[in-house]
């Protein structure tokens, strides 16, 4: 990964089509209860060993950071960055009460310059899911290179978004994770835009994942969150297994969703093992295959339902290097419980 640290961008605009964002709608499938939901594509993925350490790193972003809308916003048929346009479900029934997703949406933009690995965007942008209605609750899950800009919280609460976590500079090399959500209101624009989270031309590698559940408590939507840090990795190594936390919920019928930040060198890891019970909605953001396949950011999420209150133990990531790198600097996993609304 580069080691280059980015300097703040004071301004920008939301991307236009010459930006080649890609994002996805949804395609729905039916659901048991009646419900619908949707998911990404499956993968395999990671390794690594490391103490439950949960922080708020800083970010040293400057401007508004208030996410805007954009209709001009899509790929550039060269698949420089974003997904390929196609959304769709993966097949899963989810059979379990409480908060379901409805729809996803995924941002690329990690290897879009000659050194497969850089960012050439200023803004991320995510095409609203279908059928997202106002009461949802919508995530957004970042992987990136080192660090992202203007994702601090008083960037975001204007907007009505709240940062749950942040780890920046994370692991050997530098990773950063970030997750933040909002209850949908109906204001939101058909594309969802957080401007100005990377430095021009050649910005820190990014992925996101950005999620809507239906159903979720509207009062205290985070029932619980665990995080598990690994902060070293290792050379020439292909196959790694990354620890989930330990969870313990409060509430009956949490939905919990564990993801997978890793941090390596140009890649595209595939999960071999996802985490035990977390087989709803497996989704891997890697760079689609053209022009670079392979990035400095990957992430990975997978969820399932939880009947009963308790806790549910620590498990792994298993997933192998695809690439002829071989670099793996360290990892950052979590679970996150939904709860249910009342």
């Amino acid at each position: 990964m580069r080691s280059l640290r980015l300097l703040a961008l004071l301004g920008g605009a939301a991307c236009s089509v010459a930006c080649v964002v890609k994002s996805f709608e949804i395609d729905p499938v039916p659901m048991a209860d009646g419900g619908t939901t949707s998911g990404g594509k499956t993968s395999s993925g990671g390794s690594s060993s490391g103490s439950s350490n949960q922080s708020g790193g800083k970010n040293n972003a400057s401007g508004s950071g208030n996410p805007g809308g954009s209709d001009n916003a899509g790929g550039d048929g060269n698949g420089n960055a974003g997904g390929d346009g196609n959304a769709g479900g993966d097949g899963n029934v989810v059979t379990g009460t409480g908060p379901r997703r409805i729809g996803f949406s995924e941002f690329h933009d990690s290897a879009s310059a000659g050194d497969q690995g850089s960012s050439h965007l200023a803004d991320a942008t995510f095409a609203k899911p279908a059928g997202t209605a106002p009461g949802d609750f919508m995530l957004v899950f970042f992987g990136c290179d080192h660090e992202l800009m203007n994702l601090r919280t008083d960037n975001l609460e204007p907007a009505g978004w709240t940062l749950l976590d942040q780890h920046e500079q994370q692991g050997t090399d530098g990773q950063g994770t970030y997750l933040l959500y909002r209850f949908v209101d109906g204001t939101e624009p058909d594309m969802i835009v957080f401007p100005n989270i990377n430095d021009l031309p050649n910005g820190n590698g990014v992925q996101g994942l950005l999620s809507v559940y239906r159903g979720v408590n509207e009062t205290e939507p985070v029932n619980a969150y665990e995080v598990a840090l690994v902060p070293t990795g290792s050379e020439d190594t292909k196959h790694i297994e990354t620890p989930t936390p330990a969870i313990t919920t409060k509430t009956d019928n949490c939905l919990l969703i564990a993801g997978l930040s890793p941090d390596t060198a140009v890649d595209a890891p595939a999960i071999v093992t996802w985490p035990e019970g977390f087989d709803e909605n497996q989704t891997s953001v890697n760079n689609p295959a053209h022009p670079y396949p392979n990035g400095w950011a990957n992430i990975y999420s997978a969820e399932r339902h939880l009947a009963k209150a308790g806790t549910v133990p620590a498990s792994l990531f298993a997933w192998d290097m695809t690439y002829d790198g071989m670099s793996y600097y360290g990892a950052l996993s979590f679970v996150l419980a939904l709860a249910p609304a009342q």
